[in-house]
């Protein structure tokens, strides 16, 4: 099975606010996926990474075989992705 978007060891803070912690995950191609908790868990700021129009401060991000912290895959990516 294919993976649309492969997530390792993701991390993400805003100041001393843990959003993210170590998330890795991988999302299969050609499904349809729901992403559900309570408010302040992060749901946002993992679809804004994802998306690649919030910058990652630790982990790796691959979406549609893109690596999402190289800028010019990102922009070869913004087309595909909608947030």
């Amino acid at each position: 099975m294919t993976h649309a978007v492969e997530i390792q060891s993701l991390s993400h803070r805003y100041d001393q606010a843990v959003a993210l912690h170590e998330v890795t995950l991988q999302l299969p191609a050609g499904r349809t996926i729901g992403l559900v908790g309570p408010d302040g868990v992060g749901k946002s700021t993992l679809l804004a990474l994802i998306a690649g129009v919030k910058r990652m401060q630790s982990g790796h991000i691959t979406v549609l075989g893109c690596d999402v912290a190289d800028a010019g895959m990102r922009q070869q990516l913004a087309p595909r992705v909608a947030f």
